[in-house]
């Protein structure tokens, strides 16, 4: 039996704080704090509602008059309009610092605007315990599919209602509709990243701990079981993504557990597998993090929310091959991405049961509540169980776009569903962190100088921030999505493919036009390591593992002439580059260089793969000084039509 812990031991962040208790500031004389929940009740009476019909947009100090019962806390430089989403909102002393619109940060106003809320489609969330339904956020008007459409236990697994559960079911597919509004109306704190998709709510804990809060316990068996009911679907529906905030030990994938996951998400592509890469900070990430054929999130922030957090589990994880028996530690990279993960306003579940009921602590005993518990929020939530569910919930997004949009009919082609090339174009697109750095060094190769990296991934943050603004330009709107073929071909500035490549070969891919200025091009290679699951006994296999490179040349008279750049990292299944290119015409080839380890009968004669790419203007000199003018002239409210907000 493996020890999974998602609060204070195997994350030691976002949990390590304990909880703060607020009472607010105009319903008692005696405001305090302690160091045992950090919840707050909206004032429902007072403050605007969002008229979800007619008004995309409300008063910030209205919001916080009306949801956290705090006024006239804008810090200056805030706008007095902010779009309805996820909240940061850090507080001290009891007072709101500042307010980011998380949704709007990781660019899901795109998806807002066009009427994209993820509506029919089906996220996944499997931890500890079931969220709680009946919170307000998770109210939806008549007709809608309900926030949780489905509960489904493990085996062995009681199943009970968990606060965890429910502040990431929050971020996920919050909804926050106003009961009898009229025309609807929602809470601000409501709206999740999908708020009309629906939640499969998996609880995997075979039991919980009343000495460290939050922790739980499992099997093989429990784990495997809601994983493998979810990813062959049920009534012959599966979901688009499965989301998994939790997690514990095992930084080489090499249990039985880690590999029956990644066999689940080889046998089902078409399922994206979405894991929090933990709060340890330097420590190693943890399992399911660790897993190669999903995707994990670390967590950012700051002020740009493109500071790397602190707390947030990076550098190298381990590498085991089962042919030669050997551990090769700290060798690959698990963060793919980050995305906002600090100081979130989340919905509380405080009722008797999972992670708080069964807790020892008798500050956590004074702030539960008898069935059924009020509508309160966390305050100051900070750790990587919440970018995990922005990206799951962005992944939806994509979905919902692809599925239902008749001018871009990408149920036409069936490879645009693979999470290889769903996950190759969110790193493609993503934006660079503070400090990112994959390790690229140059090189004198012959006679050319190539951009090498034997890491692919910064160890910190991956390929970067979440940029689902640009996501959308990459899978959806791009003008080449899927190649004709498997081989490779002619591509467009932006785009992806999903290909096929021999043993010893490479597939080419040629850009259509030449570069005319300057360009930083992204470039994300994904493939499967060789697992799969026994459909019986629940018992994973490592059957192979394929050593892809990933190359940048430089083109003369349509021929690959000079060799660019290179990510050629060995124990990783991604390859990533981030290079500047000068004017001129380019292509890229993807080769298999090797086969690492093969387990089976099997000559292992080639590799799938997903590819995404964008080429983006890097701006000349004088563009910046243009820049910089504006942005003085907008200080100045020297643009007509702007007014600076008054201190």
């Amino acid at each position: 039996m493996c020890a999974h812990f998602p609060i204070a031991d195997w994350r030691g962040g976002w949990w390590h704080e304990a909880l703060l208790f607020f009472t607010p500031q105009n319903s008692s004389p005696k405001t305090r704090f302690d160091r045992h929940s950090c919840l707050q009740r909206p004032r429902k009476s007072t403050g605007r509602r969002w008229n979800f019909a007619v008004r995309k947009f409300l008063f910030l100090a209205a919001i916080l008059t009306h949801a956290l019962v705090v006024a006239d806390v804008l810090p200056d430089g805030v706008s007095d309009e902010a779009r309805s989403s996820v909240v940061s909102a850090p507080n001290e002393n009891g007072e709101f610092q500042r307010v980011d619109f998380i949704n709007s940060v990781v660019g899901w106003d795109r998806f807002f605007e066009a009427g994209f809320l993820g509506s029919g489609r089906v996220i996944g969330n499997i931890e500890a315990g079931l969220a709680w339904g009946g919170h307000e956020v998770f109210a939806r008007p008549d007709g809608f599919a309900p926030a949780i459409a489905r509960n489904f236990s493990g085996s062995g697994v009681s199943g009970e209602i968990d606060f965890h559960a429910t502040m990431v079911t929050h971020v996920l597919a919050g909804t926050g509709y106003i009961a009898g509004s009229e025309p609807a109306s929602f809470y601000f704190t409501g709206l999740g990243m999908a708020p009309f998709a629906s939640v499969w709510s998996g609880a995997i804990a075979t039991s919980y701990s009343a000495s460290s809060t939050g922790a739980f316990t499992t099997t093989d068996d429990s784990v495997i079981s809601v994983y493998r009911e979810f990813a062959e679907g049920i009534g012959g529906q599966r979901p688009d993504v499965i989301n998994s905030s939790w997690g514990g030990g095992d930084p080489a994938a090499a249990t039985n557990t880690s590999i029956s996951l990644d066999g689940l998400a080889a046998q089902n592509p078409m399922v994206m597998f979405v894991s929090s890469a933990g709060n340890s900070g330097s420590g190693q990430v943890s399992a399911p993090g660790s897993m190669f054929n999903g995707l994990t999130v670390g967590s950012s922030g700051g002020t740009t929310f493109l500071d790397p957090s602190d707390f947030s589990s990076h550098g190298l994880v381990d590498f085991f091959n089962p042919v030669t028996n050997v551990l090769s530690e700290r060798v690959r990279v698990a963060v793919d991405l980050v995305a906002p993960g600090e100081n979130l306003f989340l919905a509380a579940y405080l009722g008797q049961t999972g992670g708080l009921g069964a807790s020892s602590d008798p500050g956590i005993a004074t702030i539960l509540e008898p069935d059924p518990p009020t509508d309160l929020y966390f305050l100051n939530q900070s750790g990587t169980s919440f970018p995990a569910p922005i990206v799951s919930g962005a992944i939806a997004l994509l979905r919902d776009v692809a599925a239902n949009d008749p001018f871009v009919n990408l149920n036409a082609v069936p490879t645009a569903t693979d999470s290889r090339v769903i996950k190759s174009a969110l790193m493609a697109s993503s934006t660079s962190t503070t400090g990112w750095n994959n390790a690229q060094i140059v090189q004198n190769i012959g006679e050319s100088l190539v951009t090498t990296t034997t890491q692919s991934l910064d160890l910190r943050t991956g390929a970067g921030a979440l940029n689902l603004s640009n996501a959308l330009d990459v899978y959806i709107l791009s003008g080449t999505r899927d190649v004709d073929g498997l081989s490779g071909g002619s591509i467009s500035s932006s785009g992806w493919d999903f290909g096929s490549v021999s043993l010893g070969s490479f597939n080419q891919y040629q850009f259509e036009n030449p570069f005319e200025t300057e360009i930083e091009l992204s470039i994300s290679l994904n493939w499967f390591a060789g697992r799969e699951v026994d459909a019986f006994a629940d018992t994973g296999t490592n059957q192979f593992f394929s050593d892809l490179n990933l190359e940048v040349w430089k083109l003369t008279n349509g021929e690959f002439s000079q060799l660019i750049g290179q990510s050629i990292s060995t124990y990783n299944n991604t390859e990533f580059l981030r290079l500047n290119l000068g004017s001129g015409s380019y292509g890229v080839r993807v080769l298999l260089s090797d086969i690492v380890f093969n387990t089976t009968d099997e000559v292992i004669s080639g590799q799938d793969y997903g590819l995404a790419w964008q080429a983006t203007s890097v701006p000349e000199f004088g563009s910046f000084i243009w820049i910089i003018a504006v942005v003085a002239l907008l200080a100045r409210g020297m643009i007509k039509g702007f007014v600076p907000r008054k201190s």
